[in-house]
């Protein structure tokens, strides 16, 4: 937001200085200068020796500001250094709502299928049982958020997704051999 607002005084400063041309004088140019906490313009006019002002009291700044529709950052919650081993920490959301399987591919569940289900036609509560797959984006992405031990495949007992774990049909991840 301070970036945006940053853009936005600067290109103001300069329609300011392209109309007030007369006024600045050659040996006092405009100066910006930007700091992490503020934003300060410094122009020189004949008139004033100097005039100095924060984005805070500028209305008109303010007013670009807050005309412009906060952008909400994604994050991913990833911890590269844990504090207490230095070592990178799995994201324990995307283990709770996503499955790997072991040739690579992530599963997820529909969302919204345990929610108004007295409405919903019987065929339509069927599929949303079903297990989707997410696509190469999201998978490459979930594999960077947990740990290598979560990616090399699991063995459980009575595992339900089982046939799942092997891709047969798929040259790179077949396991059995072709007896012609």
């Amino acid at each position: 937001m301070l970036r945006l607002a940053t853009n936005i005084a600067y290109r103001w400063s300069a329609t300011l200085c392209r109309m007030n041309a007369k006024a600045v004088t050659a040996e006092c140019p405009k100066v910006l200068h930007r700091n992490l906490s503020s934003c300060y313009i410094q122009a020189h006019y004949q008139p004033q020796p100097q005039i100095s002002c924060g984005l805070s009291c500028n209305p008109r700044i303010l007013d670009i500001a807050r005309s412009v529709p906060a952008i909400h950052q994604q994050s991913r919650g990833v911890t590269k250094f844990s504090m207490h081993s230095g070592k990178r920490k799995s994201v324990k959301a995307v283990l709770k709502r996503f499955q790997r399987l072991d040739w690579g591919i992530w599963i997820r569940t529909r969302t919204g299928r345990f929610k108004h289900l007295w409405r919903k036609t019987s065929s339509r509560k069927r599929r949303l049982q079903k297990h989707v797959f997410v696509n190469s984006t999201q998978a490459w992405m979930l594999d960077k958020m947990v740990t290598k031990f979560w990616r090399t495949p699991k063995y459980y007992v009575d595992d339900p997704y089982r046939p799942y774990h092997s891709r047969e049909e798929f040259l790179y991840t077949k396991k059995k051999t072709d007896h012609f």
